[in-house]
């Protein structure tokens, strides 16, 4: 099966090279997927003003439906920026990157509980590792909540994250996401830039305030600076900056 997604300023191979998703895991466009209780490989590449997805599966019209709405979320597709792409033209820093910023978007995680997974493996750590990490879980046991047991998620080297993993998966949609255990306000903010595409939020770590301090010459009240450079696309802002000056 095909599916045929209609795009507009959407570059998928320069989205696919710059990092910018929490989709993919391997070195290739592909990506198997927990959905309605079946696990399948999808394959993605553009054609023209297409987004095509090759779909091993066949499927109702109403899953068929919820896959394309799906899909279509997590990669942006009804998006419009220019608006974000006015605040760059502006902008002292995102100027100098707007070519590489222009025709791309975030690509959200497939599943809100894959987004959650994500939240609690990249607390202290570095990107190289998250991303070394996300890929261990997602070929060992992939992101389906009933495979989240100590037994399961053992030698995976996740340490003190492990309790946490399986305490979500215990709780993943029984109580409000502020209330798991391993989920603190850090981690709702990345699930609400990332996964939720609220770009009016925004969270403070060590390289966010590196690059206001270094790039902006920004010393204090970064939040009332961050909503007046940006205003609404802080955390779109945000997300783009650390891609550029995060080492790799």
């Amino acid at each position: 099966m095909f599916l045929k997604l209609k795009t507009r300023d959407f570059n998928f191979q320069k989205i696919f090279n710059s990092g910018l998703f929490y989709f993919f895991y391997e070195s290739e466009p592909i990506r198997e997927i927990y959905f309605n209780g079946k696990l399948f490989k999808l394959e993605f590449r553009q054609e023209n003003n297409y987004l095509i997805i090759t779909c091993p599966m066949k499927f109702k019209k109403e899953e068929r439906d919820q896959l394309i709405r799906r899909i279509k979320y997590c990669f942006g597709l009804e998006e419009d920026l220019t608006d974000f792409y006015k605040i760059c033209e502006k902008d002292p820093v995102l100027k100098y990157h707007l070519e590489k910023i222009k025709e791309t978007r975030i690509i959200s995680a497939f599943s809100d509980f894959e987004s959650l997974v994500g939240a609690i493996i990249s607390q202290n750590n570095s990107y190289k590792n998250y991303r070394r990490q996300m890929y261990s879980v997602y070929k060992k046991i992939n992101f389906i909540p009933e495979n989240y047991t100590e037994k399961k998620l053992s030698g995976l080297k996740l340490g003190y994250k492990v309790s946490f993993l399986v305490g979500l998966a215990k709780t993943f949609g029984k109580i409000e996401i502020g209330k798991i255990k391993g989920i603190g306000k850090y981690s709702i903010n990345l699930f609400e830039i990332f996964q939720r595409r609220n770009y009016n939020c925004f969270y403070m770590d060590c390289l966010t305030e590196k690059i206001l301090r270094e790039k902006y010459k920004i010393k204090d009240n970064f939040e009332e600076n961050t909503k007046r450079l940006w205003g609404k696309y802080r955390g779109l802002a945000e997300a783009y900056l650390q891609r550029f000056f995060e080492i790799k």
